[in-house]
This record gives structure tokens, sequence and C-alpha cells, in this order.
């Protein structure tokens, strides 16, 4: 029995519909993170497991039981909101200490507990300090620790690094990590940051639209999505039309403009279909040439350079106009990387990569 599981919930405002009749199963114990654009509605989900909003058809479960109506205060649910909200006139040791105060906890059971949860959240120490008086990724911890010091069922967190600087939500990434796996319980997350959901989870949901295009680990999510959109959204990506000319039993022979290539046959393609190829930047390989291009490789020019420190990744223009990403990785046998910009290049793919591919 799953932890939490959605039947079938649509939910709208203003007469439009922001979740279209989503199913989803969420286990204990799991890191599930929900991933998309904008207003594809992975907050209005998490809302509606919280209890912040009533679904206007389908049925929540929670641990088995029906909560669909059940008020928020009610859940065996906490969420940290993406503005933290906590209460700027109290000090640290009372904002974590609020929701035991209001279950009327003991007080020695209370102390033994923020101080437990705060060794956990690394704010050892800060229990008297002034909420105005905290860095922001310490006040996202706090909004962490009030949270956890409940011993929720669920912790949901909605976007909750995304007010601090790269190098901090990179840190915060993996101390929620290490907390999810000290504590054990279910973590919901919320992010439109790729990154974040691939380093953090131990499954992917990517919405669009209010709906569910795939659930998958980050591995599947990344190598094989199911469609376009999953494609096109999760890690940057090339995407080429391409004609499956022949099969041979659990392999394929595709053509992309002049270029054949073999590959995995994965979802039963028949000779004479269209497909999209998806190939990852990290995935192509470059050669410079003065002439033609050698068998294999799709002729272009360098567009643009961008230099990242260890990798430096090209825009190059196909001479079919198509644009494409490259990433080239320094390594001690070829520091010869950089391009100029017009430089006459050709491209291919590494050979046995197992390409992902979709319908057109």
């Amino acid at each position: 029995m799953p932890v939490v599981r959605l039947q079938k919930i649509s939910k709208s405002f203003d007469r439009q519909k922001v979740i279209d009749n989503l199913c989803l199963d969420i286990f204990k114990g799991e890191f599930l993170t929900l991933l998309g654009p904008s207003g594809c509605g992975k907050t209005t989900v998490l809302r509606l497991i919280a209890g912040l909003e009533t679904c206007d058809s389908g049925t929540i479960l929670i641990n088995g039981q029906d909560q669909t109506r059940v008020p928020a205060c009610d859940r065996d649910v906490n969420t940290v909101f993406q503005s933290y909200a906590l209460f700027p006139h109290m000090n640290v040791f009372d904002n974590i200490a609020f929701g035991l105060k209001l279950k009327k906890i003991p007080p020695q059971q209370i102390r033994d507990r923020v101080r437990e949860t705060l060794t956990l959240v690394k704010l050892e120490g800060l229990d008297n300090r002034p909420i105005r008086r905290l860095s922001g990724g310490q006040q996202q911890r706090v909004a962490i620790a009030r949270a956890i010091v409940n011993r929720p069922l669920i912790l949901l967190l909605d976007e909750p690094l995304s007010a601090l600087d790269y190098k901090l939500r990179k840190q915060m990434r993996l101390d929620l990590r290490h907390l999810h796996q000290k504590l054990g319980i279910t973590f919901v997350f919320v992010t439109h940051d790729q990154e974040e959901a691939l380093t953090l989870s131990d499954r992917v949901v990517v919405m669009n639209n209010g709906s569910i295009q795939q659930t998958g680990t980050p591995k599947e999510i990344y190598e094989t999505p199911v469609n376009l959109f999953v494609a096109d959204f999760v890690g940057e990506s090339n995407i080429f039309t391409a004609q499956v000319t022949r099969t041979l039993g659990t392999d394929m022979e595709i053509r992309i403009q002049k270029v054949t290539k073999m590959v995995q046959n994965r979802r039963n393609f028949k000779a004479g279909q269209s497909v999209k190829v998806l190939l990852r930047p990290e995935d192509m390989t470059l050669e410079r040439t003065r002439q033609k291009c050698f068998p294999g490789f799709l002729p272009g020019r360098v567009k643009e350079m961008i230099y990242k420190g260890t990798t430096v990744d090209l825009i190059i223009s196909l001479d079919n106009g198509q644009d494409i990403f490259v990433t080239q990785f320094f390594n001690e046998d070829d520091q010869d990387i950089f391009y100029d910009v017009n430089e006459r290049v050709c491209i291919s793919w590494i050979k046995g990569w197992e390409v992902t591919l979709a319908d057109e």
C-alpha cells in the first residue's frame, strides 16, 4: 500500500483546469520529486496532498485512509514553503517548537526534540538567535527543522532552495539528501530545476499542463524519455528527425540527413517510419575539417563557444540550418578543444550510444 495515493484527482481555478484526472502513488520512505515548468500544476498537487486545497473530483488516500476532505491540521503531513514562512518575532528555538507547543507536548520533551532537530539540520548553538539575524541558508534550515520536529509521515517541500545562491543551493541538495536518509520519512519535493530533481530523487514525476508525462528513476527520465516533451525538458538535448531505413531483429538502421547509423529498436519501429532521435550534448563528437566530412559525420560551422572551466559548450550550425549543442570535456590526452567562430567541423555521436527515440 502506498503512503499516498492520488486517484483521478482534478482541480480548476477560475474555470481553468490545472490538474486533470491525475493518478499517482507515493511510497513510504522514498524521495519523490514533482518536476515541470512553471504553471504545470506541481505545486497544486503538493497543496492538495497537504490539504491546503480541495480537489474538485477524485480521492486522496494517506496511509490507506481517505483524506480527501480532511483539513490540513488533521493530516500527518508537514510543508516547507518556498518563502519559509518563519515567525520574524520569534527566535530559532521558538520557531521550531511552535508546532510542538500547539500539540501540548511537555516542555522537557520539546527542549529535547528541538535540540535533536537542530543537530540534524546543523544549527547547534543557534537556539536563541533571532530569525532576522540568520542567513538565507540558515532560515531555510529552520523551516525544515520546524517541519521535521513534528515527525510527520510525509514532508512536502515546495521549491525550498529557489531563494538560495548557486553554491549554497548545491550544498543544501546534499544536506537534504542526507537528512532524508537519516529520517527515513517520505519526502515529496517540487522543483522546476532538472539538476535538483536528478540529484535528489529516488523517483521523478515529470508534469506538463496538469498531467503526468513520465514517472521513473532519474536515470530512466534522462536516458529513456517517453516523449519529446520529457526529452526536451530534462537536460540539454539535440533532437533530429530521422527515417528508419531497415530493421534487423532488435536493431535498426536510421538515416539522419545523409548519415546512417545502427541503433537499438526498443519500441518496435518499422522500416519507413519517421522518428525523432534524441542526442545529448555530452554524447556528441566533434572533428575539425577543411574539406568534406568523414563518413558518418554531419557538416557544420561553429556558431558560438562558451567556456565553463571544466567544459566548453559549442553551438554548431549544421549545413541544413539546424543548431545543435556539443559539450567538450577537458582531459589530459586532448587539451585542444577550443574552436574559432565559423570554423568548419564535422559532428557525430559516440559509437555504441543507445539512442533514445520517440514518435514524430
